[in-house]
């Protein structure tokens, strides 16, 4: 059997891909920051809704919170590729987050970043959003 070493690096390359995600913060008032997340086919929506909410319970506490609320939420796809290569899906999902005050009337209801991100919270903040869905 003959291997095909430009196959073999193709579909490694793709693979690489498939699990890629980019996220991006940007601050709208002292308060409130919106998440993008980019995720690529394999993430698919839940992937990269997922991820886009880690990453807002991430910059919550690297903002020094600890509470917040998800005050917008906005999910979308599209294409990418060429007709040569083919076209893949991808993913994107924004979440505009509003951080809230200990001891205020909402923090009652408001989310723990803490707490959505786990008993480890502490190493997921300090290696920051991962760049895969998985």
């Amino acid at each position: 059997m003959r291997l095909n070493v430009s196959a073999l690096v193709g579909f490694a390359s793709l693979m690489v891909l498939v699990g890629c995600a980019e996220t991006s913060v940007q601050p709208m008032s002292k308060d409130t920051f919106k998440v993008q997340t980019h995720a690529a086919p394999a993430c698919g929506p839940t992937g990269a809704r997922n991820l886009a909410f880690k990453a807002a319970a991430i910059e919550v506490i690297r903002k020094g919170g600890d509470k917040f609320i998800i005050a917008n939420d906005s999910s979308g796809s599209g294409l990418q590729g060429d007709f040569f290569s083919g076209f893949n899906q991808n993913f994107n999902q924004g979440m505009v987050v509003r951080l809230i005050p200990e001891g205020s009337r909402e923090a009652s209801n408001a989310l723990s970043a803490r707490e959505v991100l786990g008993a480890n919270w502490q190493e997921i903040v300090s290696k920051g959003v991962p760049n895969t869905c998985g």
